[in-house]
């Protein structure tokens, strides 16, 4: 166990002055220790805006866990409800050993349902007073204030907890103090007691090793207080975006806000919050212009990744937050990916966690080669077996039979498709807030099952959930245009490669671009992006099919024909007769039999 070189605390958490002793309750007499108990807050991290997001949702996630798991956890381990919050709980326990087993396993279990929710808990050993069924004293406000300053995920403790566990091998912790508490005016010692399931006697198994990541007070060079404001509002609209990618842990603000105005050492700064990847950024006005910059910074190797800068006119700099935030996520967001599968590509098979196996399984998927395709679903299932909490690889297995489908391998579509919108909701039911998930339900309820009113139910879910989803905005583009909403579905599609230009599926971005320009009638359009398509990966048979029914509708039926060669190469069993009873195409019967027609004029067998 870390122990921390910062003053003892007194028996409400305070620092005690130089040569006092330690607090810890087995000094105490029985008598005194009669009013003494562990206080522990446990709260939900930005549960204010996730209601204004989603209030009856937020509103069930949060009494489902407090009710499924933190009131029996409490009577597991003998301790007792004082009040609920609202957005969280006041508990105590006779014992402080039985407190931090409670924070413990509350916070595993809480990460295992992977609902969107994220806690924070902090103990205090410490006397109290009792007033009716509330509990009141110095020890009570130091428990509620200390909340403010662990990550989500974490467990915060006060030297008098941190004594009590001294000497048991069970638990780890790292001084995080002293710390300044908000309104009580002096410095307290606290440790951070470690959660991620190594330091338990009986580990946890499939803990998600998800990339994790801090977005630091942005420094505003200028000095105008003004422009402080616009600092903070970008980076925690930053923070938000971040955190709808469930692929991702993203650290809140207020963690962050102690490093305000502080020179940022990347690798300790890591080690403090726990992260691998920070965002820092600056802003400085000159005259009528604001610029903004950001960086990515891979804290492990205190290495830049990425970084951009944006300038403006002063006028529009709150109309231009919302393009900042964007092009920070566009800009840096892919390279934190990019960086993440070449770390898990260096590693032996034998180390790969859930997150290792799923980002291999997406750099197959994306090859399109039927052996890799194949291992590719292998290397899913190892996800889902190791993480069976995480519902990402659930989502990317929906798409792998989707496409299996699409590229003529499955021997049993029927079975296929059902499978596909199976596992789909897996995804949803273990994380409803996971837009992959939905957006991947929507896109197999269109495309295998012609259920449009599902589909786009669930794709506007997605979008709402996270509006920087790439895949939400690129998967909602070709169902909106099956029925017959083509100008919002070429909207979709040309933000879907906006949120990510340098995608590693980027050949299905251009697809989709042809594919929707095709049915909204502007057929040159489709023919370029369709070429860009299949020039970027020409395995993909959904790109000929389309390209030759454009053609067709050109004109060019000798053109059409030769890419129907290429599709019979690429995929010989296909036949017309199959493919009306495997794929949906249009939501209007009169527009799917067009396409059909116009295939059959390319030259495509019946």
């Amino acid at each position: 166990m870390m122990r921390g070189t910062t003053a003892r605390l007194s028996e409400s958490g305070g620092a005690l002055p130089p040569g006092a002793g330690p607090v810890g309750h087995k000094e105490r007499g029985d008598q005194e220790n009669a009013n003494h108990l562990c206080v522990a807050f446990a709260d939900v991290v930005g549960f204010s805006a996730m209601m204004h997001e989603d209030e009856q949702g937020t509103f069930q996630r949060w009494t489902g866990l407090r009710e499924k798991v933190i009131l029996p956890l409490l009577e597991k381990f003998d301790g007792k409800l004082v009040k609920s919050t609202g957005d969280g709980i006041l508990a105590t326990f006779d014992d402080a050993v039985a407190g931090v087993k409670w924070s413990l396993e509350l916070q595993s279990q809480a990460r295992k349902r992977r609902q969107g929710l994220s806690l924070r808990v902090s103990l205090n050993y410490c006397s109290v007073l009792r007033d009716g069924n509330d509990l009141l004293g110095d020890g009570v406000n130091v428990a509620a204030r200390l909340q403010e300053h662990i990550s989500p995920g974490g467990v915060i403790l006060t030297q008098s907890v941190q004594d009590e566990i001294e000497g048991l091998a069970t638990y780890e912790t790292t001084s995080v103090g002293p710390l300044k508490l908000r309104k009580l005016g002096k410095l307290f010692s606290a440790f951070q007691l470690k959660t991620d399931g190594r330091h338990l006697q009986d580990p946890t198994p499939g803990v998600t090793d998800l990339p994790s990541l801090a977005v630091m007070p942005f420094v505003n060079l200028g000095g105008n207080q003004e422009d402080d404001y616009l600092a903070a509002g970008i980076v925690e609209d930053i923070v938000v975006s971040l955190s709808s990618h469930r692929d991702l842990t993203v650290i809140s603000r207020s963690s962050t806000l102690a490093f305000a105005r502080q020179p940022i050492n990347p690798k300790e700064v890591g080690e403090v919050l726990g992260v691998r990847y920070l965002i820092t950024g600056t802003l400085r006005r000159s005259n009528d212009r604001i610029r903004i910059s950001a960086q990515l910074l891979d804290t492990a190797i205190g290495k830049q990744l990425a970084s951009l800068r944006r300038d403006f006119k002063a006028r529009d700099m709150f109309s231009v937050q919302d393009e900042i935030v964007e092009t920070a996520l566009v800009l840096l967001l892919p390279e934190m990916h990019s960086e993440e599968r070449r770390r898990a590509l260096r590693k032996w098979p034998s180390s790969w966690s859930g997150y290792d196996n799923y980002l291999k399984a997406l750099d197959l998927i994306g090859s399109l080669k039927p052996k890799s395709f194949e291992l590719a679903r292998t290397h899913l299932n190892r996800a889902i077996d190791t993480d069976p909490g995480f519902s990402s690889p659930l989502a990317w297995a929906a798409r792998w039979y989707s496409l299996r489908i699409g590229q003529g391998w499955s021997k049993d579509p029927r079975q296929d498709s059902s499978t596909a919108a199976d596992l789909a909701l897996q995804a949803i039911r273990i994380d409803e807030n996971n837009a992959l998930a939905h957006a991947t339900y929507g896109h197999v309820r269109s495309y295998l099952f012609g259920d449009f009113d599902t589909a786009i139910e669930h794709l506007d879910r997605a979008r709402k959930i996270n509006p920087n989803s790439s895949t939400a905005s690129l998967l909602s583009s070709v169902t909106l245009s099956s029925m017959g909403r083509c100008d919002e579905a070429v909207t979709a599609a040309e933000r879907a490669l906006r949120l990510s230009p340098f995608d590693q599926w980027l050949f299905m971005h251009y697809v989709f671009l042809g594919i929707v320009h095709y049915d909204a009638g502007n057929y040159e359009q489709a023919l370029s992006w369709l070429s860009r398509g299949i020039a970027e990966n020409d395995r993909y048979t959904t790109a000929f099919r389309v390209l030759a029914v454009t053609q067709v509708a050109l004109g060019d039926e000798l053109e059409a024909r030769r890419t129907t060669q290429r599709l019979m190469q690429r995929e010989p069993n296909f036949r017309l007769s199959d493919y009306k009873h495997t794929h949906k195409l249009y939501q209007d019967p009169h527009r799917a039999e067009q396409f059909r027609m116009r295939l059959r004029q390319a030259g495509v067998p019946d």
